[in-house]
């Protein structure tokens, strides 16, 4: 958000911070990907680990509850339980919440940038490098800006904001999963105006894409797949997990045609005329019935299971191709989704096949007409 406020032939800008996970994922990413093995093995134990113990807690004070032989032992229990729900879920919004709030002012002069959270810093665009902000894997988020004073290096992102072909892009790419993640976001329109000032002083052509350029949109498996292979089958979840780090198809969107291309052999699939092309907006909610625990299951797992799992979606008909079922989970802090449809659109018990970044979601909802019935939650890139 740009306040506009500020010394004189400066121009001020509130960004938010990365959500609440990002950073503990760029530290943690790169080891699961060296030891994928060992790091998958940790994971599932400590799941284990913590399921039997809460689950026998669980059990344990509502036995309480139901057997015991004063009424003091039964509100006990039955407190004990609803407080552990509250405490889990309440501790997960506060965070958010805070999280959310928590504000970063820039302010931008012709030579280079100051941070709130940085005071004395100055991040000169001299030596300014500029990325891809995107998340493990590829997907994309958008673009970001690389700045340094002296040795301490500040990462802007710019949400949804694309460069054209042929830019100069000299940094690493940042964001959620890689090794760098970026300080602080803002949206398309308030980067533009930082771009804007960049691009003037280290004289690159920083130009967001032509009309009609074509853009290309990367679709991976639904990491929520997952939740359908069999609690204990750990080499086929191994192997599953591993394959997300691939795109398995690539849609490029074209003025005067769609095409759908193997990203890893850039083989053509298809490629028709976007009239050809039909769209339909879904809701999917697949719907949980299997429990580790009881009770906990019913009382937290189903409750969180259905949250995560639904999501908006496009059901997309390409001649020559079996539909395409695509969902897109973009957070606005990590736990608010920032997309949804209208209540009266359709709802499927199912999951997506694939799932997209919000950027290039955006881009499909907006060639394929259904732009106007999307709701938007947060502050906008387009």
């Amino acid at each position: 958000m740009n306040v506009n406020e500020g010394p004189v032939g400066s121009r001020q800008f509130v960004a938010h911070p990365p959500f609440w996970g990002s950073k503990v994922a760029s530290k943690t990413t790169p080891a699961w990907q060296k030891k994928p093995g060992g790091s998958y093995l940790i994971m599932v134990v400590g799941v284990l680990a913590f399921s039997v113990v809460l689950g026998g807690l669980w059990i344990g004070v509502q036995s309480l509850a139901e057997d015991g032989s004063n009424w003091i032992q039964r509100a006990t229990g039955y407190g004990f339980q609803y407080g552990l729900v509250l405490l889990l879920f309440g501790g997960v919004y506060g965070w958010t919440w805070w999280s959310r709030r928590r504000k970063i002012v820039i302010v931008v002069t012709g030579d280079g940038l100051t941070v709130s959270t940085r005071p004395g810093d100055v991040y000169s665009f001299s030596d300014a490098k500029l990325g891809t902000w995107g998340v493990t894997g590829g997907a994309t988020m958008g673009t970001a800006l690389h700045l340094q004073c002296g040795p301490r290096r500040f990462v802007l992102g710019g949400r949804d904001r694309r460069v054209s072909a042929g830019t100069r892009l000299e940094a690493p790419d940042a964001g959620y999963g890689q090794t760098i993640d970026v300080d602080a976001s803002l949206s398309a329109a308030d980067f533009e105006e930082i771009l804007t000032v960049f691009g003037r002083r280290t004289g690159l052509d920083v130009r967001p894409p032509a009309p009609g350029e074509t853009t290309r949109c990367l679709l991976f498996t639904n990491s929520l797949k997952v939740q359908e292979i069999g609690s204990f089958s750990f080499r086929k979840q191994q192997q599953f997990m591993r394959s997300l780090s691939q795109p398995r198809l690539a849609i490029d969107v074209g003025a005067d045609s769609i095409r759908v291309i193997d990203p890893n052999s850039n083989g053509l699939i298809a490629s028709v005329l976007p009239a050809r092309v039909t769209a339909t907006p879904v809701v999917f909610r697949p719907m949980r019935r299997r429990h580790w625990i009881p009770d906990l299951g019913h009382a937290i797992s189903d409750a969180a299971t259905n949250y995560w799992s639904t999501s908006p979606g496009i059901r997309v008909s390409v001649p020559g191709m079996s539909p395409l079922t695509i969902g897109c989970r973009d957070s606005v802090s990590g736990l608010d989704f920032r997309f949804s449809w209208p209540g009266d659109v359709r709802t499927e018990e199912a999951r997506a096949d694939y799932e997209v970044s919000g950027t290039d979601w955006l881009t499909l909802v907006e060639k394929f007409g259904l732009a106007s019935h999307l709701e938007t939650h947060g502050e906008r890139g387009h």
